[in-house]
């Protein structure tokens, strides 16, 4: 008879303090033995937006890889954010209460968090990686029919950025009405993502609910299979310049912009994201993303080495 293999999994909710509110990541602390195979495999039955898979490294403190439920992603700030949230509730490196500096190991370089622990509460301030945001001259008729919009309702005022590293792009509409009433069509919006190259559509407008916010999102994905995600990290490194080079926000202070983000709300899992983007003098931006989390379960996998090589993905 085969002997399972057995790893430890938690679900953890990103950017709240609450369950069933933020981003639910999945998250494997202990993945050295898996193979790639084995982590996408996962990433599928779990089927959430992305699942961490924690490892070690020689460069770093740690390495995490993420994956969705369609293919290995490039960089995942809201499963990094629950991986650190993971480790601090199991006592790593020593994280029991204080602050702890933590470099990790990813597929585009070693990035840096800061974790704040107090008794059973934790926060998480995470370096996001180099990122390149240029003007995206796309068809805006295509654009709209694409998200299954209309083209007014793309605001006038601000352009369709992208950022070239990850390939999402930005687009601003009028109000939270319009962004609320985006429904698209998966098959369309994918087939037209392929053709431009985008992985990512992050849609945005400076309306938003509560009123010390000064920006709302819709994050959407077919690229990795995700239909919206909803809150996303990795994009608002990158959400928190488009709205400075545009002019979205009050004047900063000593070049130092605190922009306070919502995103989830219109899917019924409201987070809320801090953004602190910093410009240096080179004219560069330095971009971290604070959040909380909380752990909605811990559970077992039990792999047989022999099905998980032998599955087809």
């Amino acid at each position: 008879m085969q002997q399972l293999r057995k790893f430890e999994i938690r679900q953890v909710d990103v950017f709240t303090s609450e369950t069933f509110c933020g981003n639910p990541a999945g998250v494997v602390p202990e993945a050295k033995e898996l193979t790639d195979k084995e982590m996408q495999l996962i990433a599928r039955e779990i089927n959430l937006s992305e699942t961490a898979f924690i490892l070690p490294s020689d460069k770093a403190d740690l390495r995490i890889r993420w994956f969705s439920p369609k293919r290995e992603v490039l960089f995942c700030g809201h499963a990094t954010i629950a991986s650190l949230h993971v480790l601090t509730e199991k006592g790593y490196f020593g994280m029991k209460d204080g602050h702890f500096q933590v470099k990790i190991e990813t597929m585009i370089g070693v990035i840096s968090a800061d974790v704040y622990k107090t008794h059973s509460k934790t926060r998480i301030s995470l370096s996001i990686p180099q990122f390149h945001l240029i003007e995206e001259k796309l068809d805006r008729d295509e654009l709209a029919q694409a998200l299954n919009i209309k083209k007014s309702d793309i605001h006038v005022s601000y352009p369709v950025m992208r950022d070239t590293i990850q390939g999402y792009v930005y687009v601003a509409v009028r109000d939270l009405e319009t962004l609320r009433k985006i429904d698209y069509d998966y098959n369309k919006l994918e087939i037209f993502g392929n053709r431009y190259g985008i992985k990512g559509f992050t849609v945005l407008t400076d309306d938003t609910i509560e009123k010390d916010s000064d920006v709302h999102s819709r994050f959407f994905s077919p690229f990795y299979g995700v239909i919206e995600d909803p809150v996303t990290g990795s994009s608002h490194g990158p959400l928190g310049v488009y709205c400075i080079l545009n002019n979205m926000l009050k004047k900063s202070r000593d070049n130092e912009y605190v922009i306070k983000a919502e995103q989830g709300d219109i899917m019924g899992r409201p987070g809320r994201i801090i953004v602190i983007v910093t410009k240096e003098q080179d004219n560069t931006y330095i971009t971290r993303i604070i959040g909380n989390a909380v752990t909605f379960f811990t559970g077992q996998l039990y792999l047989s080495s022999h099905r998980a090589s032998n599955q087809s993905i």
